[in-house]
């Protein structure tokens, strides 16, 4: 069957927490709605490689242990990729059983940055993801994985406020697609959408 839909790719990145799960419900009901596939994306962040210091406070290094640190955190990565894998896995054998195709993907680097140059080299149609429940100065010191997200131009983003997830209803959203295929950017309510 041939797709004519203006959203046909949903991307859903996932961090293996159970709060980025809980925008997979929403994310299923729009697939459905649109005959969209899921596509879900897990960013492994590389782990820092760091030196060793000496109690005077000079590093020096040998080039051997480099080498090992070096190793050391590549290991690593493999392994949380391998870990992220099996975790993608069984959330993609979830959805698919729930009758909507979906594919997954890892990447290694920043979150925020591999969600957005994956949305722009894979053509996503929507972005369906979570908050980190973030405030205050917290927030503003670390920043936000969404915040910086949903700043970038170019495909709509759906956030899902932590606690929110029960009502899932994402009727206007479907309006709001189907009549406009930019969405605007704008606060929503209770009664727009809340996934």
């Amino acid at each position: 069957m041939s797709r004519t839909n203006v959203l046909e790719r949903i991307l859903v990145p996932l961090d293996g927490s159970r709060s980025s799960a809980k925008a997979l419900p929403c994310a299923i009901e729009a697939a459905k709605r649109f005959w969209a596939q899921i596509v879900l994306l897990h960013v492994v962040r590389p782990s820092p490689i760091g030196a060793p210091a000496s109690p005077a406070g000079s590093t020096i290094i040998s080039p051997s242990t480099i080498q090992v640190i070096v190793e050391s955190a590549k290991k690593l990565d493999r392994h949380k990729a391998y870990r992220a894998t099996r975790y993608l896995r069984a959330q993609s054998r979830r959805i698919t059983a729930a009758g909507v195709e979906c594919p997954y993907r890892i990447r290694l680097g920043e979150p925020a940055e591999e969600i957005i140059q994956f949305c722009q080299s894979e053509a996503m149609g929507l972005v369906v993801m979570t908050t980190s429940g973030k405030a205050g100065v917290k927030r503003a010191l670390l920043g936000s994985v969404a915040d910086r997200v949903v700043r970038e131009p170019g495909f709509p983003v759906l956030v899902i406020r932590p606690g929110m997830e029960r009502h899932t209803s994402v009727t206007r959203l479907t309006e709001d697609v189907r009549s406009e295929p930019s969405l605007p950017i704008r606060r929503l309510g209770k009664s727009d959408i809340v996934c």
